[in-house]
């Protein structure tokens, strides 16, 4: 059946499987967070299955050659390829030649547990968004760094535009 489709039916049904895969973890991970305490997420075990997450991403751009280099620019093409530019709106600014800034903009699962929960939703304490990213641009380039600049429940900086749901800074040591 998926061969008789067109290019553009299979990436809207295969997308579609994404978000659906997508939000049953989100509701499933927000279950377990609200029957077991968010102390249960922020073990060794959780924070390597979020690398993991992140590193088998990438590996499968860079071991497909659609990414080859270990440079910004190649994490900045990554990034654009990964389930953060499917999922969300997000912004890449490449600061250097060794940074690039990383936003999401008003966040789905913000606006979801601020309209269900009347407050954000505690990303920082899950581990998730620095984690996977962190093992998403180590696989690209081993020596790549990630900074977490704001992500709730943080305080948000006081510059920081209002839209902004996430900002990371992506770093490439030189060599």
């Amino acid at each position: 059946m998926f061969k008789k489709l067109s290019k553009h039916e299979l990436f809207e049904v295969l997308k579609n499987m994404v978000l659906v895969y997508s939000s049953s973890w989100f509701k499933s991970e927000w279950i377990a967070v609200k029957k077991l305490g968010i102390e249960k997420f922020q073990g060794r075990e959780f924070a390597e299955l979020f690398k993991e997450f992140g590193a088998r991403e990438a590996k499968i751009l860079v071991e497909r050659s659609i990414v080859t280099g270990k440079d910004v620019s190649s994490v900045i093409k990554a990034l654009k390829l990964s389930h953060w530019a499917l999922f969300e709106n997000i912004t890449l600014k490449k600061l250097s030649a060794n940074e690039v800034r990383m936003r999401t903009i008003d966040c789905t699962r913000q606006k979801y547990t601020m309209k269900k929960l009347g407050a954000p939703y505690p990303c920082r304490d899950i581990g998730f968004p620095y984690e996977s990213r962190l093992g998403f641009v180590k696989t690209i380039n081993p020596l790549a760094e990630v900074e977490r600049i704001f992500c709730p429940p943080d305080e948000r900086p006081i510059r920081l535009p209002k839209n902004v749901s996430c900002e990371w800074i992506i770093r490439i040591p030189s060599n």
